[in-house]
């Protein structure tokens, strides 16, 4: 029997499903890091049931999405039970983040139910690496950036989220631009004395961390600083004692995917984004 399980209480809720998501943690990364650091409540917390069975987690703490951890193996009724329990227990599914064949089927029933349009906003790799391959080629070296460099990491965090269509305010910006400083896994490269890239990691669980804002100014680009930042900062978190680093890279752009294998990152998944509401980065 298929059911949908609420949450009101965000400790319950972690202690319940936390060794379900720790079955995977590099696919279930983004909803380890993001339960593990939530500042505040989460605005969505469920779990779908199979006799009495967490099959699969549901956390929503972004207004614009539900992110979906990797979930059990379901037949296409138990996918339809599971939107139509989705569809008359949650006020508002503003869109769906999580395995590009379960989440295409699930929002193709979800569309039907709520007469709306599901609309794919992203295709995404998820990569997994264990071992940095790549040497570096590109004159600099690596630098944890700081309160120094804020004005920079406020402005390409900006554009980052420009450049992947998830726009933000500057206010926003400067706000991101202080948590990234702050929890100090910011890298820069350098050259010269001029940081041209950056790349950051964030969402710690116990064996893996994922790396993202990974952004290269125009005038910096096809270079190999982005390819070099990234793989100083994935050598720093294996060095740091995470077993993997894992990264998801938007499948539309296919120079980025050839130049994170060729750093060692290898294949995991495919992942996509739906949207049924607003757009935010995070």
């Amino acid at each position: 029997m298929i059911k949908l399980q609420k949450y009101e209480n965000p400790l319950q809720f972690k202690e319940e499903v936390t060794a379900f998501l720790k079955q995977d943690e590099v696919v279930n990364n983004l909803s380890l890091g993001v339960l593990n650091s939530a500042g505040k409540p989460p605005l969505l917390m469920a779990v779908v049931k199979r006799d009495e069975e967490i099959v699969w987690v549901m956390l929503q703490t972004q207004p614009d999405k539900i992110i979906l951890s990797k979930a059990a193996s379901f037949s296409p009724d138990e996918l339809r039970q599971i939107a139509q329990r989705m569809h008359h227990e949650l006020e508002r599914i503003p869109g769906l983040i999580g395995d590009r064949k379960l989440i295409i089927e699930l929002s193709g029933y979800l569309s039907k139910l709520r007469d709306v349009t599901a609309t794919v906003e992203m295709n995404q790799g998820l990569y997994k690496l264990d071992k940095v391959k790549k040497n570096i080629v590109s004159k600099g070296r690596p630098r944890v950036l700081t309160g120094e460099e804020h004005a920079l990491v406020k402005e390409w965090v900006y554009q980052f989220c420009e450049d992947v269509n998830l726009p933000i305010t500057m206010d926003e910006a400067e706000a991101k631009a202080d948590e990234l400083i702050r929890r100090g896994r910011l890298l820069g490269w350098e050259v010269e004395g001029e940081i041209v890239s950056m790349a950051n990691a964030s969402r710690p669980t116990e064996r893996n961390i994922n790396i993202n804002f990974v952004y290269t100014p125009i005038k910096h680009r096809q270079k190999g600083f982005a390819s070099d930042c990234v793989a100083a900062l994935s050598q720093m978190m294996l060095d740091q004692g995470y077993q993997t680093t894992s990264l998801y890279t938007d499948l539309s752009n296919p120079t980025s995917n050839k130049i994170y294998q060729e750093i060692g990152y290898e294949w995991v998944a495919e992942s996509i984004v739906i949207g049924l509401g607003e757009k935010s980065c995070s």
